[in-house]
């Protein structure tokens, strides 16, 4: 029987988990996917963007803030993961909301984290076959505010992660898994303070299984808080100060360790970054994300061209682990 291994596919899984920000989640769960954040604006402010949602990426941020949007809204984000070591290696997001009246605000996005293609070989190192690996989430949201200042919503979502082809496995075990997850998220505004809270609990579903059960990995269970605050807002000028903390929770439902330990609960991730909008024209950004137990502290930066409120096009240079190159992201936003 032919032993056939993976080798580029691990190579590049190994970068996109390198790369992630949140790294310290992944490295103890699976489908990296759901932890890689959308929104070139939100990611040039330094991640620190749930008390700030107010696009279509909101039912990924804080499906709460989701809640006071009052135009329909269309939001696209490209980005490569590990330009350095393979270019088919991407994601991309697709978001959409709609206000429906007195009935809140429905939406729905779609994730897709491409590992590009992987190469299967016998024993003896010959080619067997190309093959390509990729993740996917499809998310239905909803959410609905109390009073004026008050915004809840939840997100259900399906995760699906296709890693290898049974023809290509040492057993003949397709190497694909899927599960689904609930978000549940609130935005409270303090309009005369100028001032936003946000806080959202994302990713709670059950582990997904590869193999069999006793080889599952949970999901990216994760708690963010986060404060927004414009001290600057007339018709030139705006400027938002944010600031985000972000807590793995997966520590919180794990089972033990091989060993018999239990999961270490890790530190938390700091997000802070400030936007300056002028004439609502032309925004610059810069934030910063603090890692302490991912050994990942770097800032952000980006930029924004916003055309009569109807068209937005940003752009951030986001930073990755210490040995891979920082990436661009652009994604591009329609209001009407």
């Amino acid at each position: 029987m032919l032993f056939r291994r993976l080798f580029r596919g691990a190579l590049l899984m190994g970068g996109v988990l390198a790369y992630s920000s949140q790294a310290f989640a992944v490295a103890e769960s699976a489908a990296p996917s759901l932890t890689i954040p959308p929104g070139a604006r939100a990611n040039g402010m330094g991640e620190a963007y749930v008390a700030v949602a107010d696009d279509a990426t909101a039912a990924w941020w804080n499906v709460g803030a989701m809640s006071f949007m009052k135009n329909r809204n269309l939001s696209f984000m490209y980005s490569p993961l590990v330009p350095d070591l393979a270019s088919d290696v991407n994601y991309q997001f697709l978001g959409y909301t709609s206000p429906a009246g007195k009935s809140g605000v429905w939406g729905l996005h779609l994730i897709y984290l491409s590992y590009g293609k992987s190469i299967a070989t016998d024993t003896e190192g010959n080619t067997l076959r190309e093959f390509t690996s990729w993740e996917g989430g499809l998310a239905a949201s909803y959410g609905m505010t109390f009073g004026d200042n008050v915004g809840v919503g939840i997100s259900l979502k399906y995760i699906r992660v296709a890693l290898a082809p049974a023809d290509v496995t040492q057993d003949n075990v397709e190497g694909s898994g899927s599960s689904f997850a609930v978000d549940v998220g609130s935005m409270w505004k303090l309009p005369k303070q100028h001032v936003n809270v946000g806080l959202a609990v994302t990713n709670m579903g059950p582990d997904i299984a590869f193999i069999d059960r006793e080889q599952s990995d949970p999901l990216p269970f994760t708690g963010r808080l986060g404060v927004a605050y414009t001290p600057l807002h007339d018709d030139v000028s705006n400027l938002i100060v944010t600031a985000d903390i972000e807590q793995s929770l997966v520590w919180l439902i794990a089972g033990n360790n091989p060993d018999g330990s239990s999961p270490q609960r890790r530190s938390e991730i700091w997000h802070g970054g400030f936007e300056y909008r002028y004439v609502n024209l032309l925004a610059g950004r810069v934030g910063y994300v603090y890692d302490k137990d991912g050994d990942f502290n770097a800032a952000t930066y980006g930029l924004g061209f916003i055309y009569k409120d109807k068209l937005s096009l940003d752009y951030a240079n986001v930073p990755q682990a210490k040995d891979l190159e920082r990436v661009h992201r652009w994604s591009i936003t329609f209001t009407f």
